[in-house]
């Protein structure tokens, strides 16, 4: 007869047998992407994290993410912890992950130089330039069709930023009109050129568009909008031909835009044309990319400019781009469009394209926005008001998760934006190994290295 095997019966107390009741946690997320921190639903285990491994897990329908927080909650240093690691996992370049990040606070720039992305920094009247309307890398895989209809639709969302509405129908049929002459003239058209054929038609515009004096009477104002484009808000930044050279086949990029201040007028063209510029990059063939749009709440400002970045969100999947916006509060998405128009109800959408929400805390006169825009329920609305520092909701698809994030120390200083505020200086990344007591990862290309094109 088969040996049976005999254990003793286990005693314990009503308080520590409560806690092997069965479902008093949930199940983990599993563990593909990066880790990221303690899940504290599931027990405190491990939260691991990547916007691509989530899609291919069938955890999410797409790659876009939003990510919450009020300043001081950690929102920054999240983001960037999960691109340093997602470059640890997955590498960078073509053999990887290629990152770009607009950064209007200047707050990226000691990460760019430990992953070697290309580091640009434009002012107002600086000498860094960049022509969004340039070919750029997708000019090879991309129909000129494509292309026209592309550069007319930033160019008819920087007007009609600058004239705060949307454009009639002459002036829509203007610029798409100067912009797809100077397609088929120019290889690298410029918003000069653009600006320049918009005040002084040429026959060929007359011709299609009407006589030139009924012309200039109705779409005079496009062409006071685009000098001030050139003149003004974006002059000396992307009013001509690009003046930077970007390794395409590099780790990625980090615009600088923190000359330009997060209250002036300036700001939403900038991340217009920054949004433009990028997204030529997205559209060619290559690895897995990552598009990081910080203050993204200035893209929201009016119907071209939020249609804009509802085309980014759109075409997530069919060009491989993960799209992870940052702001502070709910109510910024809501308070950049009357309720009801056409803007309000894109920025609405751009959250549900979403499938991934990261919510770090909210102040409690933020919660009805918060539930409203993202669908809290009364738990997950009371536990968001009550987040410590570092500790965010994850909402990826149906599921949720309470994650406490983690820092290793050779992070702490990637990621403090601190430093001014403690009187103490940030280290430069050949000293982080010593302060830390832990190595920097090396880097896998010496070529790599961060190259900046100073204002």
């Amino acid at each position: 007869m088969r040996p049976s095997l005999r254990l003793r019966y286990h005693q314990g107390t009503t308080a520590h047998t409560a806690s092997i009741y069965p479902f008093s946690v949930q199940g983990s997320f599993g563990h593909r992407g990066t880790y990221v921190g303690l899940d504290l639903l599931a027990g405190g285990g491990e939260f691991c994290w990547d916007p691509f491994e989530a899609y291919a897990a069938g955890l999410v329908t797409n790659p876009n993410a939003w990510v919450l927080g009020e300043p001081g909650n950690g929102k920054s240093a999240l983001v960037k912890t999960l691109l340093w690691r997602q470059a640890a996992v997955y590498g960078t370049g073509p053999g990887g992950r290629w990152v770009a990040i607009a950064d209007p606070k200047g707050e990226y720039t000691s990460l760019a130089e430990d992953l070697g992305l290309t580091t640009i920094r434009l002012s107002p009247g600086g000498t860094a330039t960049l022509n969004p309307l340039a070919p750029g890398p997708a000019a090879d895989h991309e129909p000129p069709d494509k292309q026209t209809l592309r550069r007319a639709h930033m160019c008819a969302a920087l007007v009609s930023c600058v004239l705060e509405r949307a454009l009639t129908q002459p002036e829509d049929a203007l610029l798409f009109a100067a912009v797809e002459h100077l397609t088929t003239i120019r290889a690298e058209p410029t918003l000069a050129d653009v600006a320049h054929l918009v005040t002084n038609p040429d026959h060929i515009l007359d011709d299609r568009l009407g006589p030139r004096a009924d012309l200039t009477a109705e779409t005079r104002t496009v062409a006071y909008a685009v000098d001030k484009l050139l003149t003004r808000s974006l002059r000396g930044m992307f009013d001509g031909p690009s003046t930077v050279t970007l390794r395409w086949d590099g780790a990625g990029v980090v615009l600088d835009l923190s000359a330009v201040p997060l209250d002036s007028d300036a700001l939403p063209l900038v991340m217009v044309a920054t949004a433009g510029w990028f997204q030529q990059l997205m559209a060619c063939p290559g690895p897995q990319r990552i598009q990081v749009l910080d203050e993204a709440w200035a893209l929201l400002g009016n119907l071209h400019t939020a249609a804009y970045l509802q085309s980014c969100f759109k075409l997530g999947r069919t060009y491989g781009v993960a799209n992870l916006c940052i702001t502070h509060r709910a109510s910024d998405l809501a308070a950049q469009a009357d309720d009801g128009t056409a803007t309000s109800k894109i920025a609405a959408g751009l959250l549900a394209d979403s499938a991934t929400k990261i919510i770090l805390r909210q102040a409690p006169d933020q919660i009805a926005a918060a539930t409203s825009h993202f669908g809290l329920t009364e738990p997950e609305a009371a536990i968001v008001t009550q987040l410590a520092r570092g500790r965010a909701l994850w909402k990826l698809g149906g599921r949720s998760a309470v994650v406490q994030h983690v820092l290793a120390p050779a992070e702490v200083v990637l990621c403090d934006t601190d430093s001014r505020m403690h009187g103490t200086a940030r280290a430069r990344p050949e000293q982080r190994s010593s302060r830390s007591g832990h190595p920097r990862p090396p880097r896998r290309d010496p070529a790599r290295r961060s190259r900046t094109a100073a204002a």
